[in-house]
């Protein structure tokens, strides 16, 4: 039992409440940034709030006394809280990944406990790690660059606290003594030069962090974020609806908030989310940020598609809309999945900023969504439409079926490009318009002639496209009674996605191949904090979809680099988000260039923190040679430079007592003596080293 309780005596305890308050700052800004992400119910909130601080005063005040029943009280709570959290993952439905709420709370119980027993600088240091942990899963959840200002809020005082500990240190540590030749540095220069080593530590380590981790929302999303504003229900089901088109688009006219007047079209408000498409139409949107998207990589967020073409409105013959109800997750039908092909299951989150359309965007095929209402319209070509309006604050999740694609795989299909459909659906995408001219028919011809797989023939017109003609949002109005193809390819030459994915189609289907063309959005650009793809106004898209055999409906765009699923391969690195936060202020560099900076980086990262382990077991090796009497006298020496009076050479240990005006003390003349007999010796028994220890600890201390 004597050695159970041994075991359990704190150490010295921390007496800077300068250090405690800062730690503490730090743990309720970390705690705070959590919490504030819809982490925790009320309970919780009034545990950390009010819980930590209490635990740190706690602490503070019982710093000196053993901490068994502390420590026993801690443990029994803690398995209450793992416990709790092993019945909260049993009762999520869906993948092994779907604990990051739960397990945020157990980050936070951990913290809050942990805050009653941190009597000494080390369990302080440990209550920095743990903020330092909530702090990244903070970021994790967020979805906006004010994080940024938390980040700044917490490092502040934890940094603080690193330097005041290392001072703190440095009164306790013995330093090596003084020569005439090196005069030791003042202990304020010493802790700045610390610091500032640390904090060169700190920056490269997270440069090689942010060089090679996965960024933050890169990740599958781990829960099924779903929120609804306001359950207004629209007076069509299965219609689409846009408020930000006006007019009759419009549920509420003249609504302040669709950014419209109730009669014309929003600066944001795209034109393809409509019952037809105009290619005629040379508007496009601003850079409004529309909403935001959680998802693991970069993909088409796909909104509907249209099958009939006059030559100028593409338009839809698939209207009718199956209503699909249920609870949480709502199952979807798969049109177009082709059974047998390898899939893998593809996670968006959607946070709508602005009001737009009833369309609930989804990449490749849904499967399943996660949405504020029981009811959804499936349209057949895999489109979803809401029965409710889709207001700024809307969040839903969908969970996507989408083909593993290979180039070459994809090139080797040389089926012919109608199998696997019906003869309605072979004539509703393979039909032309009458206006079609002779030269659009000829051209597709001679660069797919002599081509056998589907694949090939799109890539060799993509490349055609992207060589005979320019990308631009400056496009001459389409002349009236002019085919809006032929007008691209022969006369302008120039367009935008509507254009180019409109030759695409129509191209294809000169030559036998279906297709169709798909409006939504591009994938926006990553966020480097947040992780979340931004998407813009202005990244709404046209696309052609292309049916292949054996494969299914595959998005083919040469305006847009949205790679083939499972074509990129490996995770995105948060250093990619460095393109987007440079963007437009920095050349793009090659990739190569890109490469060897992230080799660099991890190469610094590594030497850095092996020169640092190698200095630390060196000073540790040091330490154990030096004899008991060594230790000692550089501890007087350390406290006597802290007193104005530092040893000279040659001056011995009672000399320099003596000078110091301690001898007057009969401790400290026994002391001195144990040193003696030690020194020279005659051996010293270990109560009068222990004797020598405590008189020079209270020097120390004063």
């Amino acid at each position: 039992m004597d050695r159970v309780r041994a075991a359990n005596v704190r150490g010295p305890g921390e007496r800077s409440v300068a250090v405690r308050l800062l730690v503490l700052g730090a743990s309720l800004v970390a705690a705070n940034a959590v919490l504030g992400q819809g982490v925790g119910g009320l309970w919780l909130r009034i545990g950390v709030y009010l819980g930590i601080p209490a635990g740190h005063l706690f602490s503070h005040l019982t710093r000196e006394r053993p901490g068994l029943r502390v420590k026993a009280a801690i443990a029994v709570a803690m398995l209450m809280a793992v416990a709790r959290f092993v019945h909260a993952i049993t009762q999520i439905a869906g993948d092994a990944s779907a604990v990051q709420l739960p397990l945020a709370e157990l980050f936070l119980w951990t913290l809050l406990l942990h805050s009653w027993d941190v009597p000494t600088r080390r369990d302080l240091s440990f209550s920095l790690i743990a903020s330092l942990v909530l702090v990244g899963v903070a970021g994790t959840l967020s979805l906006s660059l004010g994080f940024a200002v938390t980040l700044v809020a917490w490092v502040l005082p934890a940094f603080s606290a690193l330097l005041l500990m290392h001072r703190s240190e440095l009164a306790d540590l013995p330093l090596p003594g003084p020569t005439a030749e090196t005069p030791p540095p003042p202990p304020r220069r010493r802790a700045a030069l610390a610091g500032a080593g640390a904090l060169a530590l700190i920056v490269t380590l997270a440069l090689v962090a942010f060089a090679v981790l996965p960024a933050a929302g890169g990740a599958r999303a781990f829960t099924f974020p779903v929120n609804l504003p306001q359950l207004e229900r629209l007076t069509e089901p299965g219609g689409l609806v846009n408020p930000t088109l006006g007019g009759d688009a419009s549920p509420v006219p003249g609504d302040p908030a669709t950014g419209g007047t109730g009669t014309g079209r929003a600066s944001f408000g795209y034109f393809g989310f409509a019952k037809q498409l105009d290619t005629a139409i040379r508007g496009r949107p601003d850079d409004t940020l529309v909403m935001r998207v959680r998802a693991r990589s970069a993909d088409f967020w796909r909104g509907q598609s249209f099958d009939r073409f006059d030559g100028r409105v593409w338009s839809s013959t698939l209207t009718r809309a199956l209503q699909q109800r249920g609870s949480m997750p709502i199952d979807l039908p798969t049109f177009g999945v082709v059974e047998g092909r390898r899939t893998e299951r593809f996670v968006q989150t959607y946070y709508v900023e602005k009001p737009g359309p009833n369309i609930i965007f989804g990449a490749s095929t849904p499967s399943q969504l996660y949405f504020g209402d029981d009811r959804v319209f499936v349209l057949p070509d895999g489109a979803l439409r809401s029965g409710v309006v889709l207001d700024k604050g809307t969040i839903y999740t969908v969970a996507s079926v989408r083909p593993l694609l290979e180039a070459e795989d994809l090139d080797a299909n040389v089926l012919p490009p109608t199998v696997g459909l019906s003869d309605q659906q072979v004539q509703r995408y393979t039909q032309l318009p009458s206006s079609t001219t002779e030269r659009t028919r000829q051209l597709a011809l001679g660069l797919t002639s002599e081509l056998t797989s589907t694949y090939g023939k799109v890539r060799a017109i993509e490349a055609w496209l992207g060589a005979s003609t320019q990308y631009t949002l400056d496009v001459p109005p389409l002349p009236k009674g002019a085919d809006a193809v032929d007008q691209y390819l022969f006369v302008d030459k120039i367009g935008f996605c509507e254009q180019i994915g409109s030759a695409l189609v129509v191209m294809l289907r000169s030559v036998g191949i279906p297709a169709r063309l798909a409006v939504g959005y591009a994938a926006g650009q990553r966020n480097p904090l947040t992780g979340l793809f931004e998407v813009k106004a202005s990244d709404a898209h046209a696309w052609a979809e292309v049916w292949i055999p054996e494969t299914g409906w595959v998005p083919f765009d040469p305006t847009a680099s949205v790679p083939l699923a499972g074509d990129g391969g490996g995770s995105p690195r948060a250093a990619d988000g460095l393109r987007t936060f440079f963007v437009g202020r920095l050349p793009s560099l090659p990739g190569w260039v890109v490469g060897v900076l992230q080799v660099a980086a991890a190469v610094a990262g590594a030497v850095t923190v092996g020169s640092g382990v190698v200095w630390l077991l060196r000073r540790r090796r040091a330490a154990g040679r030096r004899s008991w009497v060594e230790r000692w006298l550089e501890r007087l020496e350390h406290a006597g430079a802290r007193r104005g009076r530092r040893r000279a050479p040659t001056e011995s240990a009672r000399t320099y007592a003596g000078a110091l005006g301690l001898l007057d003390d009969p401790a400290w003349s026994r002391a001195i003596d144990t040193v003696e007999r030690e020194a020279f010796g005659g051996g010293a028994d270990e109560a009068a080293r222990a004797a020598a220890d405590e008189v020079l600890a209270g020097l120390s201390k004063r």
